[in-house]
């Protein structure tokens, strides 16, 4: 009795075994299934938009943060100063541009003079000419007469020229080019000093955090890591042959390494479609390389899964194994109870 028990157990093993051998043989083709999977979240890498010395940090490794929390802050004393320096080079700029509108109004009356005068001086040349004509005046009189009017003309013309030279340079009747100038140097000043302060842009998770106070920062250098939570997804790279069952939508089951005897459902959003070929470099002749090998490594297709109800305690990196739903009640029931045996395997391995 005992020794048809342990031959039934022996057996079943043996079947069990060929039969998920058999499966996972074809599952390329049935129901794709893959070990190398990577949990993923959106990595912000902060750096301050401003150089200086740290004088306070305000964050902690692993700490959850808000949008707008404060993370750390950048000695701001020369920022100030070119507050300052801006503040005073747009008082500077507006007191010019007043003396050009005073300057503008005088040119203006003066204008107005020459044009008076000018009148004068035709009016007088006007009665010379008649005068000469009736023999009542001499040919001096008569030519300081002209020489009057023509000068007068000539004061007109460069009085004008001067309103027009003041007009260019007060082409905004609001603003000159020079009050604009400053007022951006100033914007740009008070900018750089609002950002001595660097704040959280989403909420997440800080992440190997390494600053420290007296500790100088350049503008644009990567100074702390952020983890996104909200936004995380699975990773996962698949032999090539079953790139029909990889498409955006299709069902998956997947098991993580992390939390062995757990199965969760997801869907594939899309695939990449390219692979990095080293030996095909932009710019450079193709290398042709020789496998010495009958059966060849398969192409990996990656693609990207979005997992239903994921773990919040999971961390980008946790590694995972994937299996494609084949939509076949049968296909899918053997593909089920694989990956809920690999989920077990994960308490041993």
């Amino acid at each position: 009795m005992k020794d048809s028990i342990y031959k039934f157990i022996i057996y079943a093993v043996c079947l069990i075994t060929v039969g998920f051998s058999i499966f996972l043989i074809g599952s390329d083709n049935v129901s794709p299934f893959t070990t190398q999977a990577t949990i993923h979240k959106t990595i912000a890498n902060i750096a301050p938009e401003v150089s200086g010395v740290i004088t306070e940090v305000n964050i902690n490794n692993g700490q959850n943060v808000k949008a707008g929390d404060k993370l750390f802050s950048i000695n701001s004393q020369n920022y100030q100063l070119d507050v300052q320096s801006a503040e005073a080079e747009l008082h500077s700029a507006q007191e010019l541009d007043s003396a050009k509108w005073q300057e503008l109004k005088s040119a203006s009356q003066s204008l107005i003079q020459r044009n008076l005068e000018l009148d004068n001086a035709q009016t007088k040349y006007a009665r010379s000419q008649r005068l000469l004509s009736k023999g009542l005046l001499n040919e001096q009189d008569f030519d300081e007469s002209r020489m009057n009017a023509s000068i007068a003309k000539s004061a007109v013309e460069a009085a004008n020229a001067d309103v027009l030279r003041i007009k260019v340079e007060l082409s905004n009747k609001n603003k000159s080019s020079a009050i604009k100038i400053a007022e951006t140097a100033l914007a740009k000043a008070k900018l750089d000093l609002i950002r001595t302060n660097v704040t959280a842009q989403f909420s997440g998770t800080i992440s190997n955090l390494q600053l420290q106070s007296g500790s100088y920062v350049n503008k644009g250098t990567v100074s702390l890591f952020m983890i996104n939570e909200e936004s995380t997804w699975l990773s996962a790279d698949f032999n090539e042959k079953g790139i029909v069952h990889l498409q955006a939508g299709a069902n998956v089951w997947i098991t993580f390494d992390a939390m062995p005897g757990q199965v969760f459902s997801g869907q594939i959003t899309n695939q990449d479609r390219a692979i990095f070929d080293s030996s095909t470099s932009t710019s450079q002749l193709s290398t042709v390389t020789n496998d010495s090998r009958w059966i060849r490594e398969q192409q990996k297709i990656r693609t990207r899964i979005h997992i239903n109800d994921a773990n919040t305690a999971l961390i980008a990196g946790s590694r995972a194994s994937v299996i494609v739903s084949n939509g076949n009640i049968i296909i899918d029931t053997i593909g089920y109870t694989w990956i809920k045996l690999v989920s077990w395997f994960r308490y041993i391995y």
